[in-house]
């Protein structure tokens, strides 16, 4: 096991010696991430495993994130802690025809490269995990509607009918 999260793996050479690499991520270092975020001070936590699995007879691996992004609840407008844990497992392919019969819950990535970058690779799986409209589960919306008003039963037998001016035109 290495200690330390390399910028690029080859993912054939890690599946054949069975690596796992560990390491941690500032968050600032991923670019897309960070126009999402509200600030990127904190370490995403990695866990790679590769190994060839010998049911499905691909090569294969595991990713396990964890981090904590700060993003801006769309109910009241606040920064708000967002916790994200996600495990995936996936095989690498050359050609994606290949995997047509693997299970739904089995992530496919296509080899187009001999290395592919981890960096870019742990954004793209955090990329996935931010919700399209935040919301902190503990804010509420500091907003009124006032133009909405609440007619009661009594209030109602007080107006007029608006159609009885058309009786007067039968007459």
């Amino acid at each position: 096991m290495l200690d330390k999260l390399p910028e690029f793996i080859d993912p054939i050479n890690a599946v054949n010696h069975n690596k796992q690499f560990v390491g941690r991520v500032n968050q600032s270092r991923l670019k897309r991430l960070v126009e999402l975020i509200g600030s990127a001070d904190r370490d995403i936590q990695v866990e790679l495993n590769f190994y060839y699995d010998k049911v499905l007879k691909f090569p294969a691996f595991t990713m396990k994130l964890e981090t904590v992004l700060e993003l801006q609840c769309q109910r009241s407008l606040e920064m708000f802690d967002f916790l994200v844990q996600s495990e995936v497992k996936g095989v690498f392919t050359e050609s994606l025809l290949l995997t047509k019969d693997l299970p739904a819950e089995i992530e496919v990535f296509e080899l187009t490269e001999d290395k592919m970058s981890s960096f870019n690779w742990v954004e793209e799986e955090l990329l996935l995990s931010v919700p399209l409209a935040p919301i902190d589960d503990s804010s509420s919306m500091q907003y009124e509607n006032e133009s909405i008003s609440v007619i009661s039963d009594d209030d109602s037998a007080e107006k007029t009918n608006p159609f009885a001016i058309l009786q007067t035109l039968k007459k």
